[in-house]
């Protein structure tokens, strides 16, 4: 009983941040998000100074709109994400999806390039199912993750269970039809 209490309050809330239900006009909301996450996945040595993270990143998106309220939801997002252990710069591309309700998703895209530890880029929304159906949007995003010093004097392919790092999308604008 708890757990549908607290699904509907989710849902009731993530309508009210990402705008109305059945609105005449587009509806443009600015969110601040953040994403504490685990990843797992695994660790390729592909070249003579590049390693490949091939996994996923999994947590919880809080939520906080402009007047304050705070919400949540789950997030899971495969990515692959490339380290130059040269130069120690780091590109990573990914597809999320953000659960909100059992029937409402939303569905995006995360790119950034950057250094060890620091990965900054785009955070992008692309679709969803139910009530989140057309909703569109993006936001600068950052990417904090220790990957770096898991590769480090990799020479060959290594699991990794728990890596974490944090995701932050301080404006993201959410576009609602």
């Amino acid at each position: 009983m708890q757990t549908n209490k607290k699904i509907v309050t989710l849902i009731s809330t993530m309508t009210l941040l990402l705008g109305g239900v059945g609105s005449a006009n587009a509806e443009t909301n600015t969110i601040s998000a953040v994403i504490p996450w685990q990843g797992q996945g695994q660790l390729f040595p592909v070249g003579t100074d590049e390693i490949q993270f091939l996994g996923s990143l999994e947590g919880i998106m809080y939520v906080e709109a402009a007047d304050g309220d705070m919400n949540e939801a789950f997030v899971r997002c495969p990515i692959v994400q490339s380290i130059d252990t040269a130069d120690q710069s780091t590109s990573s591309t990914g597809k999320c999806v953000i659960i909100v309700g059992p029937e409402d998703t939303v569905f995006a895209q995360i790119t950034c390039e950057g250094v060890a530890g620091m990965c900054r880029g785009e955070f992008t929304l692309t679709g969803g199912t139910g009530r989140f159906a057309d909703v569109s949007g993006s936001g600068k995003m950052t990417i904090r993750s220790p990957v770096h010093a898991l590769a480090k004097n990799q020479t060959d392919s290594r699991v990794i269970h728990a890596a974490a790092g944090l995701l932050q999308i301080p404006k993201l604008k959410v576009v609602r039809p």
